[in-house]
């Protein structure tokens, strides 16, 4: 522990007995109980949630969501948590970086269109600043191609009717200067990320991890992964994809890249926790920032700008990456794309 910082006070996360059975708790509430009108006590009344889509800044819309998503898949939605990364921030505050694993059947009419009577699986990361026993700004971070391919929605259709109806998909996680909770760069996201300054542990693990983004992602020096991840690491990606071994990581790493061979990734937020149960576990909030110019992945090549805002969670073990589990959201990238596309042919 830091000692510029004073212990956490237990009116942070009162009153459950430690900022992970706080979140594990309220999301029973929220999701199993149906006990949506009590998000008032959990949410500040001016949160800021960032997704993939944008921002928005009420309780309200909160709310809103929660509702449709409840009427869309009454048996599930909100899932099980498989882990609570959590780190302090000041003395009444923490960061609670929430790995979730959702399920649900679609019997229900949604966002994207009549029930399906079919199951879905996918992960989900809520990276949230909490303050004052409240959540005061949360980074959503989810795999939705999964979704709807388990639906069997297709996710380019989807992707298309967001990029005509949503007047932000990306833009405000472009880094660098400019609005909102994203702006302007981090210079150095283990000591002070966009949940505030970090307390000064974990700081060799932490540089770790830093250096295996930009030495693996941004110098392109796969071959350098050793120095950073075990012979036998697993990742947990996308679309519930699970891929082990040092040879299987790296190419998870360039397939992404080959889509945006000039994309850079930026780290935004880091946490850590370390659990007697679970050993020491590493969250990060990222945007990889690039331009869809190389191989066709997402259908044919616009050249694009595109920002992918994702989450990487890393279980380290005698301090290398025994296993990562990475989420971004794909239909948003494509969305992103099919906008510069019809943009091109407007012109």
């Amino acid at each position: 522990m830091s000692p510029e910082l004073p212990p956490l006070r237990p009116a942070a996360y009162a009153p459950y007995h430690s900022p992970r059975d706080y979140i594990l708790s309220w999301t029973d509430v929220i999701w199993i109980e149906r006990g949506i009108g009590r998000l008032g006590e959990h949410y500040a009344a001016d949160i800021k949630v960032h997704t993939a889509y944008g921002e928005t800044y009420d309780f309200d819309s909160v709310v809103s969501n929660s509702v449709q998503k409840f009427a869309a898949f009454p048996n599930g939605g909100g899932g099980h948590g498989e882990d609570v990364v959590w780190e302090q921030r000041g003395p009444n505050g923490f960061v609670s970086s929430h790995r979730v694993l959702k399920t649900g059947t679609h019997t229900g009419f949604w966002t994207y269109g009549a029930p399906t009577g079919r199951d879905w699986i996918s992960r989900t990361v809520a990276h949230c600043l909490v303050q004052d026993n409240l959540i005061v700004e949360e980074w959503l971070v989810r795999d939705e191609f999964a979704v709807l391919e388990h639906l069997g929605l297709d996710p380019y259709k989807i992707a298309a009717e967001l990029a005509s109806a949503s007047p932000v998909t990306g833009e405000t996680l472009v880094p660098g200067p400019t609005t909102g909770a994203f702006a302007g760069r981090i210079a150095d996201p283990v000591t002070h990320g966009v949940s505030g300054p970090r307390p000064a542990r974990y700081q060799a693990e932490c540089a770790m991890i830093a250096d295996l983004f930009e030495t693996v992602w941004n110098k392109r020096r796969f071959d350098l992964a050793n120095r950073y991840c075990h012979d036998g690491v697993v990742c947990h990606t996308v679309r519930m994809r699970r891929v082990q071994s040092l040879d299987a990581y790296k190419v998870e790493i360039i397939n992404l890249l080959a889509s945006f061979p000039d994309a850079k990734i930026e780290l935004r937020d880091i946490a850590v926790n370390d659990s007697s149960d679970l050993g020491l576990r590493i969250a990060t909030i990222w945007t990889l920032s690039g331009t869809y110019c190389g191989v066709p992945t997402y259908g044919p090549i616009t050249r694009t700008p595109v920002t992918i805002l994702g989450s990487s969670h890393f279980e380290l073990r005698d301090g290398r990456v025994l296993r990562e589990f990475r989420i971004y959201d794909e239909v948003a990238a494509i969305a992103q794309i099919v906008r510069g596309r019809e943009m091109d042919f407007m012109s």
